[in-house]
């Protein structure tokens, strides 16, 4: 469920699913980790990080601000495009 709420968040703020990609906790998701590490970069080298608490990550709407909030300020940070 988390995978498709960051795919439309990222849609959201025009990012299509091949310009960006999201990692947890470092590699691979790790249910005894609190807070978890969200890490979303950009093809151009560009990254922002989350902390989202483990008891969020329970309920799929809860770091929805959190995720919104690193794709606004991926989509802020954009180079122009063309150049």
């Amino acid at each position: 469920m988390l995978k498709e709420l960051i795919d439309a968040v990222a849609s959201r703020y025009g990012f299509r699913a091949d310009e960006y990609s999201a990692v947890w906790d470092g590699s691979e998701f790790d249910e005894t980790r609190d807070p978890h590490m969200l890490v979303i970069a950009v093809k151009d080298g560009r990254q922002v990080s989350v902390e989202i608490s483990g008891a969020a990550v329970g309920n799929p709407w809860q770091p929805l601000r959190e995720i919104e909030n690193a794709f606004r300020e991926l989509q802020r940070r954009a180079a122009p495009r063309g150049d």
